[in-house]
């Protein structure tokens, strides 16, 4: 024992009382098989398959009702329940649609339902026997109204940021279903002489490497800006790189949020982020996932240090030394 070049049988004596049987014969053992598979009574209830021959019950879907929709009518479907038809025919001309929907609901009925779409579904016993499925009209426009009701027009927009518009000082575009790469390429372009603008929302638009480039020169010669969104786009590691070596050039931005991209960041991203912050002392918050301890130990550091900079120079109205 404790060798692995012996096998089992030299290791450890034999325990059992049963008499060798020999050498290995296939034939022999094969047989044997057989035999004892012949003396089982195991799956002796088990039918033979029969290619093309059905066995058991034949599967029958189950039907429902299909509802329709009628809006205002005077006659209606049987409910089985005499005095429940005459209840439903005598309102069907003086209900309001809003009040048969409520009563459709109260007794079931579904066929009540001023709707014209349904969705089917098996009876539970509780309510209507089929729900009622709204529908949104898709209305597409170069307009998009935000949280706060105002709308943005696309083409309005990058006209008054190139016109560098005193008016314009956030600009809201995230996710807006109109926004092409033209535009955003103009948005970055502008952003570079814009003196106004201090919050630009541009998440979920495709940005990508090529928008990225041009955001990062814009970056680098912006004054006004503090505010960045760019979250969810397709900006790889290297396009990152780009937007965040400018940063260190930048003594402006107060936040940047970059998380949710379709490339990775990256060890090698995630550290030049963390030396941006070493020369950057405006930026107070990063939105941003971390996976490395390292880094996101040392940004949270960093943010601390920029915070403080910034309490203190709003305590005390003046420069702060940055040494």
């Amino acid at each position: 024992p404790g060798t692995s070049y012996m096998d089992a049988s030299s290791q450890q004596e034999s325990n059992t009382s049963k008499k060798p049987t020999g050498p290995y014969d296939r034939d022999r053992l094969l047989k044997h098989m057989k035999t004892e598979a012949e003396r089982s009574t195991v799956g002796n209830d088990w039918l033979v398959h029969t290619p093309g021959e059905k066995k058991g019950k034949k599967y029958e879907a189950p039907t429902y009702a299909t509802p329709v929709s009628l809006g205002k009518k005077s006659e209606f479907d049987s409910t089985g329940d005499p005095e429940l038809d005459a209840l439903l025919s005598g309102v069907g001309n003086s209900a309001s649609e809003v009040e048969l929907d409520e009563l459709a609901e109260i007794l079931g009925v579904a066929s009540m339902q001023s709707s014209t779409t349904y969705v089917s579904q098996p009876p539970s016993g509780n309510g209507l026997k089929n729900i009622v499925k709204a529908t949104v009209p898709v209305v597409k426009s170069s307009t998009l109204e935000t949280d706060g009701g105002a709308r943005v027009d696309v083409e309005e927009s990058v006209r008054l940021l190139a016109t560098n518009d005193t008016s314009l000082t956030c600009l809201d575009l995230t996710s807006h279903p109109d926004l092409k790469s033209e535009h955003l390429l103009d948005i970055c372009r502008s952003l570079m002489s814009s003196t106004h603008l201090q919050k630009l929302l541009i998440a979920n638009t495709g940005l990508n490497d090529i928008h990225a480039k041009i955001l990062a020169e814009a970056l680098e010669y912006n004054r006004t800006l503090k505010v960045l969104n760019i979250e969810s786009n397709c900006i790889s590691a290297t396009g990152m790189s780009r937007i965040v070596k400018a940063l260190k050039e930048n003594s402006v931005l107060e936040e940047f949020r970059l998380n949710n991209q379709s490339h990775a960041l990256g060890m090698n991203g995630e550290n030049g982020l963390a030396n941006m912050l070493e020369h950057n002392h405006t930026l107070r918050k990063i939105g941003y996932t971390f996976k490395s301890a390292g880094p996101r130990a040392k940004v949270d550091r960093l943010l601390i240090r920029n915070n403080d900079l910034a309490r203190q120079k709003r305590v005390s109205n003046t420069i702060v030394s940055y040494s």
